[in-house]
């Protein structure tokens, strides 16, 4: 249980360096975001969406990624 809320943590954090004005550090979220399975993104994407003690520029990033992921990589969630 500890790991799971670790790695929570640390796609928090991604999510705000995804938001980055500093463009190394927002393309290597960028890319640490696309290395993620699409399962467990969907995890942590709704995990991050419905919890609300997060910040709301964490969760707005999620709702976009969440939709962004299920309307143009379906097939990386859902595979066949």
């Amino acid at each position: 249980m500890a790991a799971a809320a670790a790695e929570q943590q640390q796609f928090y954090l991604l999510l705000g360096n995804l938001l980055s004005p500093d463009n190394v550090v927002r393309k290597q979220a960028e890319e640490t975001y696309e290395n993620i399975p699409g399962q467990s993104k969907i995890t942590f994407l709704l995990q991050a969406i419905r919890n609300t003690t997060a910040a709301e520029e964490a969760r707005q990033m999620a709702a976009v990624l969440l939709r962004r992921l299920l309307s143009s990589a379906f097939d990386e969630v859902y595979p066949a």
